[in-house]
């Protein structure tokens, strides 16, 4: 697990130097933040939503531990010309495989729609899946995962990369998250993940279990 642990940080350290992909509109779902035994409760973050943009801030609320159930975020950042930014959006998933003897990782399938809007406004649609296998050591809770998706995006407006007439056009990428959970007390978990591929993000941030 020590080697899982310094691969996903060290392809979250490769993404944030090297990545040249960008969107000049926040994705409302990168990073995505949903992997198999993601704590529940209310989340604050700061997150680089459009690589080269500004930092913004974003909030989540989980009813339960995912997978399983809703959860909802929204939150304010810097596009890559330095404009303000709205997004929000709500991801669902759901158990594919559960560790046992025979599989080493869980499985969950990811989904979600939402929106950002700026200059111009963004509807992006994940759906794909999250590994991950969570464990303790040292009395410290860990949770790596990774979670690759293809994603839908609708532009509306001229924001679009490449687009400068406006209007609106539909474009299926791909991206994948890095993440980390890290937990010293069973109250709030440390959540840090990166987003590579057809996205560039960055987010660190708490989940606090508020019930």
């Amino acid at each position: 697990m020590k080697k899982v642990m310094m691969g996903l940080m060290a392809g979250i350290l490769l993404f944030s130097v090297s990545t040249q992909e960008a969107r000049a509109q926040v994705a409302w779902d990168s990073p995505f933040f949903v992997a198999p035994a993601s704590p529940a409760g209310w989340g604050i973050y700061l997150v680089d939503a459009a690589k080269r943009g500004g930092i913004g801030v974003m909030t989540t609320w989980r009813p339960s531990d995912a997978p399983g159930g809703l959860g909802f975020r929204i939150g304010l950042a810097e596009d890559r010309g330095d404009d303000l930014s709205v997004f929000g959006g709500l991801d669902i998933s759901g158990y594919l495989l559960r560790t046992s003897n025979e599989v080493p990782v869980n499985v969950a399938w990811v989904a979600g729609a939402g929106l950002g809007i700026g200059n111009a406004a963004l509807l992006s649609f994940p759906f794909g899946v999250s590994v991950g296998r969570d464990f303790q050591a040292d009395g410290v809770w860990f949770n790596p995962y990774i979670t690759p998706r293809v994603v839908l995006d609708a532009w509306m407006g001229s924001d679009r990369p490449g687009r400068r007439d406006g209007g609106s056009s539909l474009d299926l990428g791909l991206a994948v998250d890095l993440g980390m959970d890290v937990s010293f007390d069973p109250g709030w978990a440390i959540r840090f993940a990166g987003t590579l591929g057809d996205r560039g993000a960055l987010g660190i941030g708490v989940s606090f279990r508020v019930f």
